[in-house]
């Protein structure tokens, strides 16, 4: 998947680049020279010769420009055609000697920049050394004048005021532009510093302080995978909350400052007072980072998020920085509209905000920020839990309306002369990609040549399905990988859900003796000879039973049924003419897996089912430099943790492994669930180093989690505590890794299997 990446890049290049330019300050300039654009405002006040005049109801302001200054009664409004200024020679001369004086003589700008400049700002199609004065005017302009009649030189004080202006302004937008480009880098390149140091092992060089202190422990040492009361979401770790707040704390102070009034060293010519000034900045900051945030919260979000792609982040960890960065987009986005709104009253009260709210560009802006707050407020761990389907079709809607929303009312307002659409385009890229990557990728595992095929079956008592995938296109299976499954016959081809690869079979060159996908045959799965883990009492460290493997032929192209089999049956065996498969265990909740379990328990027999798969999704944590190996599990987070633990048999037949034991500690409450899950795991695992610590909780018995870390971290200096539990359990877990983190040396090297998706 790592070919997506350049993808990405294209398509983001090509989408800024579909602007007029960049973005002001990369790209765009506002007004440069400055010094020719503080000529014509300096003049712009002034009435020409060939100004009209006519009252308030019979204007007609097409073409025009709106003076300052009211005229013959308050009825009476100049106005100043652009035609007037393209044929009042007096208004030329005196803007191509302000520029002249102001430009070439003091600021030293070239005169061909000038000339570019006075075809830009002159309204006319006259040369700019054709109209220059051949001598210096004789008198200045009054500030207070009203009239240009002879050509003149501009007032200084005029001149100043409009230059610094004009000025800040442009300052301002590109720092608006820059820190958010500083968000950006800053979010993105620690994201991947912090995937680098737990995909490749490497916390191991942080010191012990810092690894017991900030980056293992649960936020405060307490909840982390368990809800907080209230079910108001999920803590994040340590590490995580400490960078989002860092996060949060930097667009804090990017939204608090820099702002500088031209006050009181010039007058601004634009705002009525030095507050007005000011709060325009704020609002125009905060909605360029909001803009920007937006961004971040849907590069997060993706599923092919390429910052998992490169770095190896978890899914949980993503997903909680986009609920975040989504959050601070938002608040920008309120305190932008709240500004504009409270501005429109300081200058003209109710009806000067009335007449503006009346414009697409604006109530296009509220829709967007209303539709942002909602999106917040529908998303929240009771609503997700509830009704998560009817979540997600509800929060992708709102995004695209969201975007819809930012997009007309910078299109309405700006079109694409300032470059805010950039970071729109940048949205719609990330949003694009991922969205498009997903579905090539789908049709490529799926359609394209050999067809993905499923088999599926409940397990005994009818609690949890079964299902062996044969993928159309084989990837390298391992652990650590989900796949998105959708299921065409439940009538929501929208619906789909990750599951975590249980285990893999890769095909006919693996024998029945090693392959985890090897079936117990019913005599076998009943076999007195088996050992029951749950009833070991003299054994701390106990054996689940291993059963007796069974192989068979094949004479399909599809996988078929060899006997008959019920919901009784522990296990039955298929074949698939050597195909590979993996193999998912899941627990049906309400909604689609639910469905698909009634589905099947009409059934007498396993079935072949229809089915898409999406993935794989995941990286592994790396064990390589671990002396030892700790997974627990709790119910069906098994299933993450035999994937590892085939792993670890694979690697050690093939003396690939530094650690020589792995302990598969699980607490379950459905005792028919563990020859099952037995039979996933290869024959020889206790042969090759693999312990089972499993307990039936319904049987009064659970993992003793403190037992079970003291004593590993005791017996090794390198130890990797593998978690795949619902919240309470996946805690306990932490916070005695926590506990035992550099005692006697011990570094413990904590990888958890998230289920608060």
């Amino acid at each position: 998947m790592y070919h997506l990446v350049p993808s990405l890049l294209l398509l983001l290049w090509q989408t800024a680049g579909a602007s007029a330019g960049g973005i002001i300050g990369y790209g765009i300039t506002m007004y440069k020279p400055v010094c020719a654009y503080a000529c014509s405002d300096a003049l712009s006040s002034l009435y020409l010769n060939c100004t009209t005049f006519m009252s308030h109801d019979s204007m007609d302001m097409a073409g025009m420009k709106l003076k300052k200054r009211m005229d013959m009664g308050s009825e009476m409004m100049g106005m100043t055609s652009d035609e007037c200024y393209a044929t009042d020679r007096v208004w030329q001369e005196t803007l191509a000697y302000c520029m002249k004086d102001r430009c070439g003589t003091i600021d030293g700008v070239s005169e061909e920049r000038i000339a570019k400049a006075y075809s830009k700002l002159s309204n006319s199609d006259a040369v700019y050394s054709e109209v220059l004065p051949a001598e210096r005017p004789a008198t200045e302009l009054d500030a207070d004048a009203e009239w240009l009649n002879v050509t003149s030189l501009v007032n200084s004080k005029l001149y100043f005021d409009n230059r610094q202006t004009r000025s800040e302004f442009e300052y301002q937008e590109t720092m608006h532009a820059r820190l958010s480009i500083v968000v950006y880098v800053l979010t993105v390149g620690i994201a991947l510093v912090v995937g680098y140091f737990a995909r490749f092992g490497l916390a191991r060089l942080v010191p012990v302080a810092v690894s017991k202190h900030l980056v293992l422990p649960a936020l405060f040492n307490g909840r982390h995978q368990a809800p907080l009361p209230g079910n108001l979401g999920y803590a994040p770790s340590r590490l995580l909350s400490f960078l989002i707040f860092l996060y949060v704390l930097l667009n804090i102070i990017f939204s608090a400052v820099p702002y500088k009034s031209v006050a009181p060293n010039a007058e601004s010519t634009w705002f009525t007072a030095k507050k007005n000034e000011i709060a325009t900045y704020v609002a125009n900051r905060t909605g360029v980072l909001s803009f920007a945030n937006l961004g971040i919260a849907i590069l997060f979000a993706g599923r092919l998020n390429p910052l998992i792609l490169l770095s190896g982040l978890s899914q949980n960890a993503c997903l909680t920085f986009h609920r975040w960065a989504a959050r601070v987009s938002t608040a920008q986005a309120i305190v932008h509209s709240i500004i504009y709104t409270v501005t429109y009253f300081w200058d003209g009260g109710k009806q000067a905000y009335y007449d503006e709210v009346k414009k697409a560009y604006y109530w296009w802006g509220i829709v967007a920020t209303v539709l942002m707050s909602l999106g917040l407020a529908f998303s929240i761990l009771p609503l997700r839990k509830a009704q998560y389907e009817i979540f997600l079709v509800a929060h992708v809607i709102m995004a695209i309306m969201v975007l819809i929303g930012c997009w007309y009312h910078i299109e309405l307002r700006f079109g694409t002369s300032w470059g805010y659409e950039v970071w729109l385009y940048i949205c719609i890229a990330f949003w694009s990609f991922d969205r498009l990557a997903r579905f090539g990728l789908a049709r490529y595992r799926n359609m394209w040549g050999t067809t993905t095929q499923a088999v599926a079956e409940l397990t005994p008592g009818g609690h949890f399905i079964k299902l062996t995938v044969y993928p159309g296109k084989k990837w390298t299976f391992g652990p650590g990988q989900h796949a998105f499954l959708f299921f065409p016959s439940t009538g929501r081809f929208w619906e789909n859900h990750p599951f975590s690869i249980a285990a893999w079979d890769h095909g006919s060159s693996s024998s029945s003796s090693s392959s985890p996908s090897s079936q117990v045959t019913e005599e076998a799965a009943s076999s007195p000879q088996q050992r029951d883990p749950e009833k070991d009492a003299d054994m701390e460290i106990s054996h689940a039973p291993a059963g007796n493997d069974s192989s068979s032929t094949s004479s399909s192209s599809l996988p078929t049924k060899t006997r008959p089999a019920t919901h009784a049956t522990a296990t039955t065996t298929y074949t698939g003419d050597g195909r590979p498969s993996i193999t998912f265990l899941i627990r049906p909740h309400k909604g689609m897996t639910s469905t698909i379990q009634r589905e099947l328990a009409a059934l007498p027999t396993p079935t072949h089912f229809p089915l898409s798969l999406e993935g794989p999704h995941g990286h592994a944590a790396d064990l390589s430099r671990a002396d030892a190996i700790l997974c627990i599990a709790g119910g069906i987070g098994i299933t993450a943790l035999t994937a590892y633990t085939q792993h670890f048999v694979e690697a050690r037949r093939r003396q690939a492994m530094a650690a020589r034991r792995l302990v598969l500690a699980w607490s379950y409450r459905e005792r028919e669930l563990a020859p099952v899950v037995r039979a996933l795991l290869p024959a020889d695992a206790e042969a090759l180093g693999v312990v089972f610590v499993w307990r039936c909780t319904t049987e009064g018995e659970r993992v003793d989690v403190p037992a079970l870390v003291q004593s590993e971290a005791q017996a090794a200096k390198r130890l990797a505590v593998l978690v795949s539990a619902s919240g309470g359990l996946a805690d306990e877990v932490r916070r005695w890794v926590v506990e035992c983190e550099g005692v006697a040396g011990t570094r413990i090297q904590l990888h958890e299997e998230s289920f608060t998706w």
